[in-house]
């Protein structure tokens, strides 16, 4: 947890703050009692450890306590109630909440998302386990959850350890950190190293933190750059603008996709993610003077033109390569097809033949009794050879194809007694 609250004598003080207790304040020099800020059960202030694993400040329960039923804070609680509403994605086991992860993306919005009356009245700390609107899907919902209670918690590595992930069809559970990265540095640069050093991992990821500023990209949309990491920046980017113009600077959000590094010619590396469906965003408020959290919700869903675009897009892409390779070698496809109708066009039409073709064409349409035509005269030869314009001179005039060649000549000798015969 990151506050607490003063207990003397009997009487409940104001707040104090975990960021006061590396300066040694006079409460924690002089040893007050502390308790929860949202119940009475007796907690203990916690200094920055400095190591492999640093952690900062924070107020932790003391030993063998465990917070009132009625607290927000009580884990127990809030497991059963996550579970309860999981719709089968998340389960007890123990005093632990493991939640299953899908095998890719497409599994997660393929879900019905959960349906609930909406936030429960009175709910002054924001910790009501209720739906994010517009619907989400189980999984996304419940990680919004547990990620607000964990901030509420100010991240406790003892409370963190009581949330578990597993990848689909594996009984072994890893922590929630390889889940969701954030929300210290350290850990986004976890996931950094694991997108450019170790094996990429092969479920989704997520990522927490506040949003530090909201950029244009060179089309003029908008892009959300989260905190820094050393050496690399974090930013959200989408195609769809409706999807990021929701989120202001200095709201957290919880983002779930598939994360890349990419290396621009000039700047410094970025750890990104393309954001294509609304359940991707989760965003709220917190405000550290009132410990209060605002309602949960989420960018609205693409419309119809914007779906039909996006498939669009994605069509050209998949159509992109084949055609180029067609585009590249013309030569190699239609060489089959052209020697196959040059083979066929010689025996099927010759040029004698169009006139030749026409006449049996012309007596079989008579012959089925059909009302339309019944006089035989109608398809007669004779018009059918003004029907055709460029063939005339080929049947009345046979001389005129030889006529051009010298040695046709000779054999025109042939063909002119062959002909007086007929």
């Amino acid at each position: 947890m990151d506050k607490a609250r003063l207990y003397q004598h009997g009487t409940v003080g104001k707040k104090v703050f975990a960021h006061q207790i590396d300066d040694e304040p006079w409460w924690r020099g002089q040893k007050v009692p502390l308790i929860c800020p949202f119940c009475m059960t007796a907690v203990v202030s916690v200094r920055t450890t400095v190591g492999r694993a640093p952690r900062g400040a924070l107020f932790r329960l003391a030993a063998d306590r465990q917070h009132e039923d009625v607290c927000p804070l009580n884990p127990t609680e809030v497991l059963q109630k996550i579970a309860h509403g999981s719709q089968g994605v998340a389960f007890v086991q123990g005093d632990e909440l493991h939640l299953v992860l899908p095998g890719d993306m497409s599994q997660i919005g393929a879900t019905t998302p959960v349906v609930d009356t909406g936030p429960t009245p009175g709910d002054h700390f924001g910790l009501a386990i209720s739906t994010v609107r517009p619907l989400l899907p189980p999984l996304i919902n419940s990680a919004v959850v547990i990620v607000r209670f964990l901030q509420k918690h100010g991240f406790d590595a003892d409370v963190v350890a009581q949330f578990k992930v597993r990848r689909p069809g594996e009984d072994k559970a890893m922590p929630w950190g390889e889940f969701c990265h954030g929300p210290a540095p350290a850990d986004r640069a976890g996931l950094y190293a694991r997108l450019t050093d170790r094996p990429k991992p092969t479920h989704p990821v997520a990522i927490y933190g506040r949003v530090a500023a909201v950029e244009q990209d060179s089309q003029d949309r908008p892009v959300l750059r989260l905190a820094d990491g050393s050496g690399f920046s974090v930013r959200i980017r989408s195609e769809h603008p409706s999807l990021l113009s929701p989120l202001a600077a200095d709201t957290f959000v919880l983002a779930v996709g598939a994360w890349k590094v990419w290396t621009p010619r000039k700047g410094r590396p970025e750890l990104q993610m393309f954001a294509e469906e609304h359940w991707q965003l989760a965003h709220w408020t917190y405000s550290d003077a009132t410990d209060r959290s605002g309602p949960p919700f989420c960018p609205p869903p693409l419309s119809l033109a914007q779906r039909t675009l996006r498939q669009a897009r994605t069509a050209v892409a998949v159509r992109a390569k084949p055609a180029s390779l067609r585009a590249g070698s013309p030569s190699l496809t239609p060489r089959p097809g052209g020697q196959s109708t040059t083979a066929a066009a010689p025996p099927s039409a010759p040029q004698p033949a169009p006139p030749t073709m026409a006449v049996p064409a012309a007596a079989d349409f008579p012959a089925p009794p059909v009302p339309m035509r019944p006089p035989a005269p109608v398809l007669d030869p004779t018009p059918s050879a003004p029907a055709l314009p460029a063939p005339p001179p080929l049947p009345p005039r046979p001389s005129a194809p030889p006529q051009p060649a010298g040695p046709p000549r000779r054999t025109r000798r042939s063909w002119w007694p062959f002909s007086r015969r007929r």
